[in-house]
Parts: structure tokens; C-alpha cells; sequence
């Protein structure tokens, strides 16, 4: 598996460069709103199979009872209201780039069945007898720690595996904050032309710091809408004085006494990392056997090791 972080430093694009003429399966991660389907759309389009299709699949939008026709299609009669043959999703792709995105919410069956075609390029459609092949890149996304799902018993680990050939982790805005003003640029001239506008209402070097200050909880895509809303409002003044007050609402969370349940939360975090802490010690460092003892995975282990900055050397 190859891992790409991208850094503050790192555009998203000179990753994407080095992933995308290849044919390798890419996981894409990151919270809600980064831009995931961007960079899935940028890998296609930069791909030896641009101008072919790209079709995008929302996991989460289709019903578990839908789930499986949409994707693989069905033969007329296979279940009632089957009144005709229906070509499914991923025979749409073909030769071209399948995007599952929020690929974690994928029924068990549906797992088996995409496993099934990564590993042998052909599926079989609801109420056929004869296998279908198709030749597909597939992208997936997820905002969800998939090997934490894994280890849930909820995602299938012979297709974690299978899609985590490169995984590329797209950083929250707050942590790229050098790129706003790039991609302010790139929604103003965007929307200007959706909305037929002649310009837009001017961002001072003030502003952009002011933009740059705030953390975007919403990522990408809610700087995605603030720039849609300063097009069409045409009241720049206004915008920021909005976005000004959000920063102010900010700072005075911050300053007050947490809730109940933060407080809750960050007892129980201290809890677990003093049993961490104190087994790691009793095993003479030894990660491995303490993860064997907590019952989790070593992969869970090294990242509550990280999240809670224990020190696994004994001093």
C-alpha cells in the first residue's frame, strides 16, 4: 500500500500527477467537504482513460434494497417490477473510472460482489446466468477511518485491502490554509460565469487574511458557498463582517466552560490513555502483546499511541 499525506507545503495535484496514469485502485480519505470528489475527478482526468466515462456512485444516497440492482443491474424478472433489463452503474464505467464515494456505506452483499469483480473483472446482474467483464478503474472515498470499520465488523477486510492499494488523505482547509486564496480564485471565476456576473465584490489582501483566520469546519465546500453567496449577494462588507462575527463565536466557545458531555468525552480520553500508558509499561514497551491484552488491533493501538502522545520508550 502506498500512503500520500498531503502537507500544508504539498499541493494535491503533484500527488495526483504520480497516481493518475496509472490504473492503480485509489482510496481517498478525509472529513466532510475537503474535496474528495475533486481530487477523484482530477486522478480520472488526468488518467490515460479521460473522455470516457465517469460515473459517481453515492453509496449513501441509494437504498440497501436498490443498492444492488443500481449497481450491477438486473435482467427483466429477476424481482417484481423488474419489467425490463437494466444496465448497472458499473457496466456504465466501462473502460473508463467508477467513483464510490462513501464507500463504507456498501452493504455486506454489495462488498462481496465488488470484491468479486476487482479481483476477477466480471460481475453477474440480478437474475442472469452469464457473467458480465468490464474493464474499470475504481476510486473510492470515505470520511470514516475504513480500517476502524474493518475492525468493527462492518467493511469487509479482504476489500479494505483490495481498495487501499494508494491512499491518498486529503487534509482539512484549516490545515492548508495557503491554498484559499487559490481556490476563492477558482470558485469566483466559476461562479461568476454560472451566475452571470460581471465581477465580484473585491477581496483586500484584509479579507483574505481574515478568510485565512478562520478554521472553515465546513471545509472546501463551505468556502465553496461563501464565495457563492458573496457572487450573487454582491455585499462584500457584509460577507465579512458575517464571517468576522463566526471567528468572534469562535474564540468565545474556546474561552468558555466546556459542556457535559465534552466533559465526559475528555475524562473518558484520559481514562483510556492512562490504561494504555500503564500496560505499555507493565510490557516493557511492547506494543504488539499490549494491543493482544486491550483486544484491539495494532493498528488501533499506534493510533491512540499517536492521538494521545504517549511515549513508547522507557526512559
Amino acid at each position: 500500500m502506498i500512503d500520500f499525506h498531503i502537507s500544508v507545503t504539498q499541493r494535491i495535484s503533484s500527488v495526483i500527477e504520480r497516481v493518475a496514469p496509472t490504473d492503480l485502485t485509489v482510496l481517498i480519505t478525509g472529513e466532510t467537504g475537503v474535496g474528495k470528489e475533486v481530487a477523484a475527478r482530477e486522478i480520472a482526468s488526468r488518467s490515460p482513460r479521460r473522455g470516457q466515462a465517469f460515473v459517481k456512485i453515492n453509496s449513501a444516497a441509494i437504498p440497501d434494497k436498490l443498492l444492488e440492482s443500481e449497481l450491477f443491474g438486473h435482467q427483466r424478472g429477476a424481482f417484481t417490477g423488474a419489467d425490463a433489463n437494466k444496465i448497472g452503474r458499473i457496466q456504465e464505467a466501462h473502460r473508463g473510472t467508477l467513483f464510490f464515494d462513501e464507500v463504507t456505506e456498501l452493504d455486506r452483499n454489495s462488498q462481496a460482489k465488488l470484491l468479486h469483480m476487482l479481483q476477477e473483472g466480471e460481475f453477474l446482474p440480478l437474475g442472469a446466468n452469464e457473467p458480465i467483464r468490464v474493464d474499470v478503474r475504481i476510486l473510492a472515498a470515505t470520511n470514516k477511518d475504513l480500517a476502524e470499520e474493518v475492525e468493527k465488523g462492518t467493511f469487509r477486510q479482504d476489500l479494505f485491502y483490495r481498495l487501499n492499494v494508494v491512499h491518498l488523505v486529503v487534509p482539512p482547509l484549516r490545515d492548508r490554509k495557503e491554498e484559499i486564496p487559490v481556490l476563492a480564485e477558482f470558485f469566483i471565476n466559476k461562479y461568476k460565469n454560472h451566475f452571470a456576473r460581471s465581477h465580484c465584490p473585491l477581496i483586500t489582501n484584509e479579507s483574505y487574511q481574515l478568510m485565512q483566520s478562520y478554521p472553515w469546519p465546513g471545509n472546501v465546500r463551505e468556502l465553496e458557498n461563501f464565495i457563492k453567496n458573496l457572487i450573487l449577494i454582491q455585499d462584500g462588507a457584509s460577507a465579512f463582517s458575517g464571517l468576522r462575527q463566526k471567528i468572534n463565536r469562535l474564540r468565545t466557545r474556546r474561552t468558555t466552560k466546556p459542556s457535559l458531555v465534552e466533559i465526559g468525552r475528555m475524562a473518558e480520553e484520559e481514562a483510556e490513555k492512562k490504561v494504555i500508558s500503564t500496560i505499555l509499561q507493565q510490557n516493557g514497551w511492547n506494543r504488539k502483546k499490549t494491543a493482544a491484552m486491550l483486544q484491539i488491533s495494532y493498528r488501533s493501538l499506534l493510533s491512540k499511541i499517536k492521538k494521545f502522545e504517549i511515549e513508547t520508550s522507557n526512559k
